[in-house]
Order: structure tokens, then sequence, then C-alpha cells
């Protein structure tokens, strides 16, 4: 299937990506019916009612029924039973993909249950925010933002390349790596800081908070996301993220044995190694157009 077939795609879950993707379709692809499910039928109905939706259904088998495409944009931990429901619905010939922040998981997930007509290649577009639900959709959440696609040996390239060029209109900027490389990758520059940020709220007394600055607030602004979706994203990564955590608290070590002795050259050093590569990044992402000048 190449792209310019596409004219029916179902979308599963009716939060901030599952409706931005609703959105963002409107916009790029005109031809395409939108079907929409949701466990909450009043988010499904208020992205129909912003233009994220043409059909709004009250089953699964019912919205994947014609669908070429099928996008899981609900929590990791509701994977296993969307993928029951509509296993026994879906067209020959359907691509399944899915919007989760770990991808081993989904993978293994579609290995047990989905069947063999179906072919199921894993996406993780890195847009979002720490606010979740329907009501904070955008149209243009994923434009300038990266897209991670992570193919197998098994998928069709005939496959890769549709979901290459489905993201891309969207205005992604896609790549690929294997699912494992994924999850490895993104424990390290999503699941960590997510973890330091609550760890950061947590150790902080409220009386020492009233007087915080804005630093506090930025530094901290991701502890805001929903402890539900974090908890099976976190525990669907344990092991990468635990080593990660291992890293980090080696690296806190040495801050704290350079503070210990005093030593203020050392901890210059330390402050002008992050604030160089900060630098680096911030470079790179105005380059690709991530960051706005």
């Amino acid at each position: 299937m190449k792209i310019n077939d596409l004219d029916n795609i179902a979308i599963l879950g009716m939060g901030l990506l599952g409706g931005s993707l609703g959105m963002a379709i409107e916009k790029t692809m005109h031809q395409v019916t939108r079907t929409g499910y949701s466990r909450s039928l009043s988010s499904a109905e208020k992205a129909k009612k912003s233009g994220g939706l043409d059909i709004v259904c009250e089953t699964v088998p019912e919205a994947v029924k014609d669908a070429q495409l099928v996008v899981l944009c609900s929590p990791l931990g509701t994977f296993e039973g969307l993928m029951e429901a509509m296993a026994d619905h879906l067209k020959p010939g359907c691509i399944v993909t899915d919007v989760g922040s770990t991808k081993v998981l989904p993978r293994d997930l579609a290995k047990k249950i989905l069947p063999k007509h179906v072919e199921f290649l894993g996406s993780h577009p890195m847009a979002g925010s720490e606010q979740q639900g329907v009501d904070f959709a955008m149209a243009d959440l994923f434009e300038g933002a990266n897209c991670i696609l992570t193919p197998e040996k098994k998928n069709k390239v005939e496959t890769l390349k549709f979901l290459h060029d489905f993201w891309s209109t969207l205005g992604m900027m896609v790549c690929e790596m294997t699912p494992a490389v994924h999850d490895k990758t993104v424990a390290a520059i999503s699941h960590l800081p997510q973890v330091i940020a609550a760890s950061l709220m947590n150790i902080s007394k409220e009386k020492q908070m009233e007087i915080c600055g804005k630093g506090f607030l930025d530094t901290t602004r991701i502890a805001s996301g929903p402890e539900g979706m974090w908890r099976d994203i976190l525990m669907s990564n344990a092991g990468n993220v635990a080593d990660n955590i291992d890293r980090m608290i080696n690296e806190l070590s040495s801050v704290r044995d350079i503070l210990r002795k005093n030593d203020d050259k050392k901890i210059y050093n330390k402050l002008g190694k992050a604030r160089a590569k900060r630098s680096e990044l911030l470079k790179q992402k105005l380059r690709t157009r991530e960051l706005l000048s």
C-alpha cells in the first residue's frame, strides 16, 4: 500500500496523541476517513467535535473492521486488551502501528496476538507534553519532531516505506532502529529524566518550594505527567531505566565527592562540560528545525 492509497484509518485512544493525530491527518490527508475508539466515549465525541474524527465507534471491532491502518494511541497497559479485541476483525493486509514510548513490549504482544494476515511495525513519535487528554490536542503537535520506526527483518520494505511516508506527511523527521535499541536509547533521554524530575519533587520540602523560581519549575515540568501512563512506560522498560539510574548515581556520587573535597577546579570543569554539551545539542536542534531561533 502507498500513502496515496490510504483512505481509512482507525485511531484507538483519544488522548493528546490520538486527538492530535486525527487533527493532523485532517490537515494533511483530506481523503482519509478517521474512525476512532476510546474507552471514554465522551473523549471520542470531543475529538469528533473538535475535528479530530469523522466516525466514533463504541467497540474496537467496529472501529477497525474497514481500516487499512490501525494506530494504537492509548497507554501501553491497554495494548494487550486492544490487540485481543481487534485480532479477529482486521482486514487482510492491514498495517498496525502504535505511538507507545517503548517498543519491545508492543512488538512481543503483536507477535503473540495479531493474525498472520496483518503486519505490525512500531512507531514512536517523539511529540507530546506533560498535559494529557483530548482537550489539549493540537493539529501541529507532530510538526518538526522526530519519529522513530522500529522495523524487524520480517517487516516488508513496502510497509516501512508506507509508515515513513505517513509520519513524514505529518511533518515529522523519521529515523529507524530496532525495538531493543530504541528502548535502550529512550531509557536515557526520556525515561531517566522523568524519574529524576519525579524524584526531585519527592525530596523537596513544601516550605522550600514556596520560594522556588522558574528554574525549579522548568526542571520538574515533566513530573506533571500522569502516573498511570508513566508507571506502564517505566515497568515495560525497567531494566534499561535501572541501568541508567546506576549511571546517574555514579555521576552524582562523583559530584558529591568533589564537593566534599572543596575542589573548585573539578566542579568548574564538570559544569563547563555540561554547558558545552548542551550548547552543541541546542545548535543541532536548531539546524534540524526542532527549535526555532
